[in-house]
Parts: structure tokens; sequence; C-alpha cells
């Protein structure tokens, strides 16, 4: 499980039995071609049901390139990046172009840990993923 900030409002305190959440997924449309989809929360097993519905709108919206903002991630898994290689492969059979944007700490050693910052292209910010057209 994640942690969270104190200052993070959109989150109730958690029972010791539960999950960190609501996991929230944001599409924004900031250029006519793209699309950037700001995930917030843990990226895990609990959060996919949330998650999935944006990402297909997001590919169903037919951008030339969607931008996964995942500054507001605390925390992923296995599960969470399952979801991403997952999300990848859609976007490739799409034709669209995938770029992971502002990934935290943990996320980066994750993808770095699994090989799979190989498969993304990842860049620092969103701005500088959306300039890599």
């Amino acid at each position: 499980m994640g942690t969270r900030d104190q200052g993070d409002s959109d989150v109730p305190p958690r029972a010791d039995n539960e999950t960190v959440g609501p996991r929230r997924a944001e599409l924004r449309h900031s250029e006519p071609d793209a699309v950037v989809c700001a995930l917030t929360g843990d990226l895990d097993l609990d959060s996919l049901g949330s998650v999935q519905p944006v990402l297909d709108e997001a590919i169903g919206s037919g951008p030339s390139r969607l931008v996964i903002d995942l500054s507001g991630v605390g925390f992923c898994d296995s599960s969470g990046l399952n979801l991403l290689l997952s999300l990848r492969l859609d976007t490739e059979r799409e034709g669209i172009a995938l770029r992971l944007a502002a990934p935290t700490d943990q996320l980066s050693r994750l993808l770095q840990l699994t090989g799979a910052d190989g498969v993304f292209t990842i860049s620092r910010t969103v701005p500088d993923a959306l300039a890599t057209g």
C-alpha cells in the first residue's frame, strides 16, 4: 500500500483495513490531437476498475497522442504496471502515440527494475511529453 500526504483532501483518511482511494483519472484535451490523462492516488488492483474506463474513453476519442500524467500516483504495484503495459498495446494497435509523463520516484524505480522503461517513451513533465510529437 502507498502513503499519502496529509494535505491530500480528495481522499478521506483510511481505516486500518482499507486501501487508499479513490483512484482518479481525469482527461484533458490539451491540444487538438492530444489527450492528457492525469492519474492520482494508488495504481493498484483496487484502482483498475475506476481507471480503466477513463483510459478506454481516452483511446476511443481518437487522439494521435495520449499522455499519461503520473505525477499524482503515490504507489504502483504489478497490476498497475500491467495496466500501463496493456495500455501501450491498445494504443499501438490504434495508432496512438503513448507517452508517460512525470512518474514518481517509486514508479520510475518499478519501471526500471522491470525493464518496462525500455518499452515506454517517458518524459519528465507533461509539456515535455506533449512536445515529443
